[in-house]
C-alpha cells in the first residue's frame, strides 16, 4: 500500500481554515491537547480485560476509487497498519473496519465518527480501516439520498471489496456514530448470511427516524430537520473543498473543480429544502409513510438477526435517538430467538450473546464521561473478527448508567423485569399520588404557541455539541440546568419526597383524559428530578399531537390489565382524525425512556404544557386548528389521568 502521503504546511493551513468554518473547531483541536488519563475502570465491560499494546504505525491511501455495480464511483480512504521501523505496510492479515459517511472523510470530529476520522487506536492494534464517502457526498459520485436501496447495495459491495484488500483476513466489521450507525444496520440486513461482515458497533442509531427525531407524537421537529439539512449542506461544500485542495503526494479527483463543489451544496439544499417545506405546510412528509421507510432500521432488524451479525449498540438517555436504541436491542434479541420483533421482551426469555446494548447519560455527541469507547470497540472486534476468546463479553446483555448515579447496572431484558410499572395519579393541588382521588376535579391548560425554552430540549436537539465542547474545557453539561422556568404557566404535579433510593428505568407513558374546545390538541410532558432546595433537573420528555392519538395494537406494549405500557401511534395521514370539541378523549403520550436515580429526599415532578419552543412546530393546518384552544384535564374520579413509571429498588439489579 505504500507510505503515508505527505502534507505541506500550506495544505495544513487550508484544512484548519475549513475546519474552523464548521463552527466546531474547538472540538477538532482537542486532539492537540495533552492526553488525559484514560478511565477504563468506568466501563461495565472492561475490568477483567486490558487492551493489547500498539504494535504498528499508521499509513493511508486517499480517495481510492471503488466502482459500484451501477457504474457510480465511490471514493475511499484506506488507513492501514505499517511496520514502525520502515513505514511499509505490515503483512497482516488484518480484519477490515468499514465506515460509510455522508459528512465527508475529512470532516472534523465529532462529525465523522467517534474521535473523528480514522481511529489510530485500532489501526495500531492490527486493523485496516476504510472510510467511504456515501454516494453524492464528499468525493464520491452519484446522487445523495438519505439511506435507501442504492446505499444498502453499496454497503454490500463495499463489504465484499474491503474483505479482499491486500493484507486483509477476509473479515469485516463496521462502526461509527449517527448516520454511520444507521448505515451499519441497513448494510448488515442486506449482506446475506454468508457475508464477510461479522460484527458491527452502531453508536447512537435510530430505530424509526420519523418517531425518534423527525416528529414527536406526530408534532414535527421542523427546526431539527432544518438543522440537519443545513449541516449536510455545509459539510458537502466544505469537504469537497478539502478534497479539491489537499492533494499531498497523490492527485485528487477534481470532479469538475470548484463549480462541482458548489453544485454539491445545491444538491443538498435541493434534497432537504422541499422536505422541510412539505412538512411545514402539512404535506406527506409531515406524516408517517413510504418516504420514511428508507430511514426506518426497525424494518430490517429481522434480517440483521438472520445474517448472524454480532451487534453492540450504544445509546444515550439524552440522545436524539434515546427512544430508538433500546427498541433496536429488544427487536434484535426477539428476532434472534424466534419472538415477534415488535413485542416487549419477556422475563427469562432466551438471549443471543451476540446482541448487546450499553446506555448512559449522554447526548448524541459525547465524551462518554471518560469511558474509553474505543477499547470496547477493540474488545468487540478482537472477539468477532480475530477469534480472541479472551476478549469475549458475557453476562447480562443490557448495561446502563442512570442519570444521577455513577454505578453501572446490568439487565437481561428490555423492558427491565425488575422495574415495576407503577401508576402515579395527577391530583388536585399539583400532586402525584399512588392512589386515584375518588372525587374528580379538572385542571385547565391553554394552548400556547411558544414559551420558555427547556435547556435540555435545546441541547438534545442540537445534538449536545455545546455540552461536548463545554465538558472538554471542564464545564457542566446542559441537562443539569434548572428547569423551573419551563413550569411557569404550565400544569405541574409533584410527588412527596422519596424515602429510599429509587431507580426509574425503561418506557414511560402519560395517560391524559381531557376535553378540548378545538379540533386539535398538543400535549407536551416533561419529567424532572426535584432536589430538596427546589432545583428541578430535567430527565426526559414526550409529546403528542391529539389528532395522532390512534394506537397500533400490534406494536403498542400493554400490561396484562390492558394498560398501555408503551404506545405506538399510527401517524399516517389516513389514520389521523380530529379531536371532537367537548368530548372526553383519552391520550396515551409516549415519554421517551430513561434511567435515572431518585435520591432520598428528592421528588419527581411532571410538567404538562402545550408547546416545546422552538422544536415542536405543528404544520400550518394544525396551528390553525390549535389556535385559542383550552383543555380541561381530568384529575381523579372515574376517568383519572395518570403517569405510568417503571420503578425499581436499585439493589434488586445486578
Amino acid at each position: 500500500m505504500g507510505m503515508p502521503e505527505p502534507r505541506t504546511a500550506r495544505n495544513v493551513k487550508l484544512v484548519l481554515a475549513a475546519v474552523a468554518a464548521t463552527g466546531v473547531a474547538a472540538v477538532a483541536l482537542r486532539k492537540s491537547r495533552p492526553a488525559r488519563p484514560r478511565k477504563t475502570s468506568a466501563s461495565p465491560l472492561l475490568p477483567e480485560w486490558a487492551a493489547p499494546p500498539a504494535q504498528y504505525g499508521v499509513g493511508v491511501r486517499r480517495n481510492v476509487a471503488v466502482e459500484m455495480s451501477d457504474g457510480v464511483v465511490l471514493r475511499a480512504d484506506i488507513h492501514y497498519p505499517t511496520v514502525r521501523e520502515t513505514g511499509e505496510a505490515a503483512g497482516g492479515p488484518f480484519p477490515v473496519l468499514l465506515s460509510m459517511t455522508p459528512y465527508g472523510k475529512l470532516a472534523p470530529p465529532p462529525a465523522a465518527q467517534i474521535g473523528g476520522g480514522p481511529t489510530p487506536h485500532l489501526i495500531r492494534r492490527g486493523y485496516i480501516e476504510v472510510m467511504v464517502d456515501v454516494r453524492g457526498t464528499g468525493a464520491s459520485g452519484g446522487s445523495f439520498e438519505m439511506f435507501g436501496a442504492d446505499q444498502a447495495r453499496d454497503g454490500v459491495e463495499l463489504v465484499d471489496w474491503a474483505s479482499a484488500l491486500p493484507n486483509a483476513n477476509g473479515r469485516v466489521g463496521m462502526f461509527g456514530i449517527s448516520y454511520l450507525a444507521i448505515n451499519q444496520l441497513f448494510t448488515a440486513a442486506a449482506v446475506g448470511p454468508d457475508s464477510p461482515l461479522k460484527a458491527v458497533f452502531p453508536v447512537m442509531a435510530a430505530n424509526d427516524f420519523y418517531r425518534d427525531a423527525a416528529a414527536m407524537g406526530g408534532a414535527p421537529h421542523l427546526a431539527t430537520v432544518r438543522g440537519y439539512g443545513a449541516l449536510y449542506t455545509m459539510l458537502n461544500v466544505i469537504n469537497p473543498t478539502l478534497e479539491f485542495f489537499i492533494r499531498g503526494g497523490h492527485p485528487r479527483p477534481r470532479a469538475g473543480g470548484l463549480a462541482a463543489v458548489r453544485q454539491r451544496g445545491r444538491d443538498q439544499r435541493g434534497y432537504f429544502g422541499p422536505l422541510v417545506a412539505e412538512a411545514r405546510t402539512g404535506g406527506d412528509a409531515a406524516y408517517d409513510g413510504p418516504f420514511w421507510d428508507s430511514m426506518r432500521p426497525e424494518l430490517v432488524l429481522p434480517e440483521v438477526a438472520a445474517n448472524n451479525v454480532a451487534v453492540f449498540l450504544v445509546g444515550g438517555w439524552h440522545d436524539a435517538f434515546q427512544r430508538g436504541a433500546p427498541l433496536n436491542f429488544a427487536a434484535l434479541q426477539n428476532a434472534c430467538t424466534g419472538r415477534a420483533e415488535h413485542a416487549p421482551m419477556q422475563p427469562g426469555q432466551p438471549l443471543a450473546e451476540r446482541i448487546r446494548l450499553m446506555m448512559g447519560p449522554w447526548y448524541h455527541v459525547s465524551a462518554f464521561d471518560g469511558l474509553h469507547v474505543q477499547d470496547l470497540q477493540l474488545r468487540w472486534f478482537d472477539h468477532w473478527l480475530k477469534d480472541d476468546a479472551g476478549a469475549e463479553i458475557s453476562g447480562s446483555p443490557f448495561s446502563f448508567q442512570a442519570i444521577g448515579d455513577s454505578r453501572w447496572f446490568h439487565a437481561r431484558e428490555y423492558p427491565i423485569a425488575e422495574a415495576v410499572p407503577t401508576r402515579l395519579y395527577l391530583s388536585q393541588g399539583g400532586r402525584l399520588l399512588a392512589d386515584a382521588p375518588a372525587e374528580q376535579t379538572v385542571a385547565t391548560l391553554r394552548y400556547r404557541a411558544r414559551g420558555p425554552v427547556s435547556g435540555r430540549s435545546l441541547e438534545q436537539w442540537t445534538l449536545g455539541l455545546n455540552s461536548f465542547v463545554t465538558t472538554q474545557v471542564g464545564g457542566r453539561t446542559r441537562h443539569d440546568q434548572d428547569n423551573r422556568r419551563l413550569q411557569r404557566g404550565a400544569l405541574t404535579y409533584t410527588t412527596e419526597p422519596f424515602d429510599a433510593p429509587t431507580l426509574i428505568a425503561g418506557p414511560i407513558t402519560l395517560r391524559v383524559e381531557a376535553t378540548a374546545d378545538t379540533t386539535e390538541t398538543l400535549w407536551v410532558a416533561h419529567l424532572d428530578d426535584v432536589a430538596p432546595e427546589g432545583v428541578s433537573r430535567p430527565l426526559t420528555q414526550g409529546a403528542l399531537l391529539g389528532s395522532h392519538r390512534a394506537l397500533d395494537p400490534d406494536r403498542t406494549w400493554y400490561l396484562p390489565d390492558g394498560t398501555v405500557l408503551r404506545p405506538h401511534h399510527v401517524s399516517t395521514r389516513s389514520a389521523v382524525r380530529p379531536v371532537e370539541p367537548g368530548e372526553l378523549t383519552g391520550y396515551d403520550i409516549e415519554i421517551f425512556p430513561t434511567a435515572a436515580m431518585i435520591a432520598p429526599g428528592h421528588r419527581l415532578r411532571l410538567t404538562v404544557t402545550s408547546y416545546d419552543f422552538p422544536h415542536l412546530v405543528p404544520t400550518a393546518p394544525a396551528r390553525r386548528a390549535l389556535a385559542g384552544g383550552t383543555y380541561r384535564l381530568h384529575q381523579g374520579g372515574p376517568t383519572p389521568s395518570f403517569l405510568l413509571l417503571p420503578l425499581a429498588d436499585p439493589d434488586t439489579l445486578d
